[in-house]
């Protein structure tokens, strides 16, 4: 049995759609199904054995394994949430964040998906998980994939929001799941302290200055909004937004030629992994005569969507780092 996704309506964007899209393929392909050609799987299905406790998902209440053992994520939050807590998932999805803790840790652990980025339940099944954990629009719930994919074991669905607004629930509904939320919630307080730490040593200019989050291509570019990840992250940071501050989706797409709605921000952050990757933003000409743009405090990070805590204490470590070298 496989699960198959029309991609006809992705973004075309591979910056902005990285993470983006990644919710609606990589994250979401196994539920949002548009064709499934059948298999047998009655001699592949995963016995949860031992005790198993409760949890609520997307898709209700979830009977789980008190200790899982063999956990497939079929979610990169999910994914980058387990490599936190220390737990190597049997089978993962093919998209992990950029992160050398992430690239050592997932190096050997198998994909998951074919060669279209289609999660494979027969790959899935051949790891007899005893549990999957995943994340899903919660407007495009598909509670016949949910049932093949809980055929195999049980299988805990998380919301997923654009922009990974809403990553901390996903983390911490993926902690629950496999019994973790004890060492989960030290490593939101050591990231709640870090970002206390940034917003008291920066505090003067935090104040008086604002600070937007966007990707983009030749094409198109994003604006981040104060819901997104980097949106909450940089927030939790004392940041103030400027353009980006009134949306209320967590971002907006805008033409090349409306960069100018950028004009007074005072810090601009693009994602991107290097220089050359931020050029289709930054060589552009109305990006050029904004006020970031002309006082040379623009800078580039490559771990804008955080669905962790590692990802979003690198994306504070960037921002603690750009900061000690633009508001001085």
């Amino acid at each position: 049995m496989r699960i198959t996704l029309s991609t006809s309506a992705l973004p075309t964007s591979a910056l902005s759609a990285r993470a983006r899209s990644i919710g609606a393929v990589v994250v979401g392909a196994a539920l949002v199904a548009v064709a499934l050609t059948g298999c047998s799987t009655s001699d592949q299905t995963a016995a949860a054995g031992g005790s198993t406790r409760s949890i609520e998902t997307l898709y209700g209440s979830v009977d789980v394994p008190t200790s899982p053992k063999r956990i497939v994520a079929i979610g990169f939050t999910e994914a980058t949430t387990l490599a936190d807590l220390g737990i190597k998932p049997v089978g993962r999805t093919n998209y992990i964040p950029s992160l050398d803790a992430y690239d050592t840790f997932f190096k050997d652990i198998p994909v998951v998906e074919d060669a279209n980025a289609n999660p494979d339940l027969e790959k899935i099944a051949s790891l007899k998980p005893d549990l999957i954990v995943g994340s899903e629009f919660a407007d495009k719930a598909d509670k016949a994939a949910f049932a093949k994919l809980s055929a195999i074991a049980p299988t805990a669905i998380f919301e997923w929001k654009p922009a990974a607004a809403n990553w901390e629930n996903e983390a911490a509904g993926t902690a629950e799941a496999v019994g973790r939320t004890a060492d989960l919630d030290k490593l939101k307080a050591d990231y709640a302290a870090k970002a206390a730490e940034i917003k008291a040593s920066y505090q003067d200019y935090l104040s008086t200055h604002t600070v937007d989050a966007l990707s983009g291509d030749v094409d198109n570019w994003y604006l981040d909004g104060p819901t997104s990840a980097p949106g909450r992250v940089l927030g939790d940071a004392g940041a103030r937004l400027g353009a980006g501050a009134g949306q209320k989706d967590g971002y907006v797409q805008y033409s090349p030629e409306q960069y100018g709605i950028l004009a007074d921000t005072d810090l601009i952050f693009v994602s991107a992994d290097t220089t050359d990757d931020a050029t289709p933003v930054t060589s552009n000409a109305v990006f050029a005569t904004t006020k970031a743009a002309k006082a040379g405090q623009v800078v580039q990070s490559a771990h804008f969507y955080s669905g962790s805590y590692q990802m979003a204490n690198a994306l504070l470590a960037d921002f603690s780092k750009a900061l000690a070298a633009h508001a001085g």
